[in-house]
């Protein structure tokens, strides 16, 4: 019997919980969360493209990964990437000798310290982007699966690996595409160039104590501001996959230009393209009530997850080849002054809060030989 255990009871892992166990009622397929007492033995998914509704049973869901985890043959992890090693200690000890251990999406750096917990026959696979998106009706209890990407890309460290693995994913149900290498999954820029520029846009002109009058649309009423911050971004990233390639002969091919993933080669075209996505219409910007108003939410993963552990993940590449990112280091220089900290000062990775990232510079990785050492 194939087993599957999904880590994370959010709007992706419920969602992924009920559309594998509804796909393939014969895996056992079960869930490792930290609030199992609000989970209902009957899950509901509403699937918005299917047209239809189906109720699935769990076979476990325990925050005991000695229950969820045991002899797991594939592991999908929908955590904030903050979370993923404490979820790589606690399952490591559980899932099969030969088990595939997924994060969706795979940035964050956890390729870094995967080999801490798990051994040369365990294999690491990370997707470009999560598979579709969802939203929870009710948690513990009703997830609703709405659009689906047409496929998701799949790296796989070691990448000699990636055709099995894909093969083991696609089995559950899930289409994939081959990255050439695991950089090509680490690099993706989506959430962590198109969040902080639209974060940076709504927040950059006050301090953490302004109160809004309103609180605003996270993607409806982005405009040609925030769509500056990305072109520039996008291009220094475009600069650094293109001296990649050159000076290790690491394949980026699999990693899309933002302005060609929205179709939108001028910032007017991406202004637009991004005020008109139906599945962006209803997401509101990271806000809470106060009196008189609301403030910046800085606990909201759009602050937690996308500077830290996706921004300045990328923006470390930078110093293995000596190239500058002015745009990149505009947008975290303004978050960690916002946020009062010390992890990144003058355009250089240093501080007392270093370890609150995940640059790479912070698990050894300080020469091109290291990186070399790790994708290739």
């Amino acid at each position: 019997m194939t087993k599957i255990c999904i880590c994370g009871g959010g709007h992706i892992g419920t969602a992924l919980l009920c559309y594998i166990k509804y796909s393939h009622p014969e895996y056992f397929v079960s869930l490792f969360t930290r609030k199992p007492e609000l989970f209902a033995k009957e899950i509901q998914c509403n699937d918005w493209e299917g047209k239809k509704s189906y109720i699935i049973k769990p076979d476990a869901i325990s925050n005991n990964p000695s229950i969820s985890a045991k002899d797991s043959d594939i592991v999908f992890i929908a955590l904030p990437h903050f979370a993923v090693e404490k979820a790589f200690a606690d399952i490591a000890p559980y899932v099969s000798k030969t088990a595939y251990i997924g994060v969706l999406p795979g940035g964050g750096g956890c390729e870094f310290f995967f080999n801490k917990y798990f051994t040369k026959e365990q294999t690491l696979f990370g997707f470009q982007r999560v598979p579709f998106t969802a939203k929870l009706e009710e948690y513990g209890k009703e997830a609703n699966l709405k659009s689906w990407k047409p496929y998701s890309v799949v790296g796989t460290l070691p990448c000699c690996r990636n055709e099995e693995v894909c093969k083991a994913i696609e089995d559950c149900g899930l289409k994939t595409q081959k990255a050439t290498n695991y950089l090509e999954v680490a690099l993706t820029p989506t959430n962590p160039i198109l969040h902080t520029s639209r974060t940076n846009e709504l927040f950059g002109k006050y301090d953490r104590e302004h109160v809004f009058q309103e609180k605003s649309k996270f993607y409806v009423g982005w405009s040609d501001v925030a769509s500056t911050t990305l072109f520039g971004m996008d291009a220094e990233l475009r600069m650094l996959l293109n001296k990649i390639t050159e000076v290790t002969g690491l394949k980026t091919d699999a990693i899309r230009p933002l302005t060609e993933h929205y179709e939108s080669p001028t910032i007017q075209a991406m202004t637009n393209k991004i005020n008109g996505i139906a599945t962006f219409q209803s997401v509101y910007a990271p806000m809470k009530d106060v009196e008189g108003g609301f403030v910046a939410d800085t606990s909201s993963r759009m602050f937690t997850e996308d500077f830290p552990w996706g921004l300045a993940v990328i923006r470390s590449y930078f110093d293995l080849f000596d190239l500058n990112a002015p745009t990149m280091d505009k947008v975290l220089g303004w978050y960690a002054d916002y946020l009062g900290l010390e992890w990144y000062i003058d355009g250089q990775f240093k501080g007392k809060d270093l370890d609150k990232t995940g640059v790479i510079q912070k698990y050894g990785v300080t020469t091109i030989g290291d990186l070399k050492r790790i994708y290739i």
